[in-house]
């Protein structure tokens, strides 16, 4: 018998608060971080995707195809990821936010001439806040929400007394009642004198099959010979 403990329960709430908490942080600080500098006057809803993968920062006046509207995707499946019990997807919108700021990360370091210091010095806050919600995210998908658990009661003396009798009835054979034979002239059968034992499986078949028989009239061919047969057997007995 399983039964839910009251403080697995508290740990499986605490477990969901958190979840939620760490979640909507990191899908937050993805969304404003999009539409803040990440680098001199360069917004991240300015910057082209060519900004990932070239060190020439460029601006685009269609949001769509820019690294903000990235950020935005991922902030809103980070947000859809709730629905997931395991927290896998939590965590892969997570690491995406911070491959995004790695990549961008690489080619201000390229723009910089491979100079840690002017490069680091260049990053503004929307793309610390991009690491920063990649980062919560990650943290947050590997808060899982474990399905309830209960404890196992012990087995006593007295829960063995009670299910005992409840298995044996359970697996008792299927039995039939057969009349017996009386042992003495004087004693006549009855419906109680009846012996118990376990149906074979021949025997169970013959009880769920029904009767094929099936009564076919003869032909009159048959009735014919038949007729014959009887007048020649009467003539046969006069003549002796």
């Amino acid at each position: 018998m399983v039964h839910e403990t009251r403080p697995d329960h508290a740990r499986r709430a605490g477990r969901i608060r958190a979840r939620l908490v760490f979640t909507l942080i990191g899908a937050a600080a993805l969304v404003v971080g999009a539409f803040l500098d990440w680098t001199g006057s360069l917004a991240g809803d300015k910057l082209t995707l060519r900004s990932l993968v070239q060190n020439d920062f460029h601006t685009r006046s269609n949001m769509l195809h820019t690294v903000g509207a990235v950020s935005v995707l991922i902030a809103i499946v980070a947000v859809l990821s709730l629905l997931d019990l395991t927290g896998w997807l939590t965590r892969l919108t997570g690491l995406a936010g911070i491959v995004l700021f790695v990549m961008f990360a690489v080619q201000l370091y390229r723009h910089y001439g491979q100079d840690f210091s002017p490069a680091i010095r260049a990053v503004r806050p929307g793309a610390w806040l991009q690491l920063g919600g990649g980062a919560v995210l990650l943290i947050g998908g590997m808060v899982r929400y474990r399905r309830k658990r209960g404890r196992v009661a012990p087995v006593t003396d007295d829960t063995i007394a009670t299910d005992a009798p409840r298995s044996a009835s359970a697996a008792a054979p299927a039995a039939r009642t057969e009349p017996v034979a009386a042992t003495s002239p004087d004693r006549e059968r009855t419906s109680t004198d009846v012996r118990h034992e376990p149906m074979t499986a021949e025997e169970r078949r013959e009880q769920l099959e029904p009767d094929t028989t099936v009564f076919r009239p003869p032909a009159p061919s048959e009735i014919g010979a038949g007729a014959e047969g009887a007048r020649g057997h009467g003539s046969a007995e006069t003549s002796g």
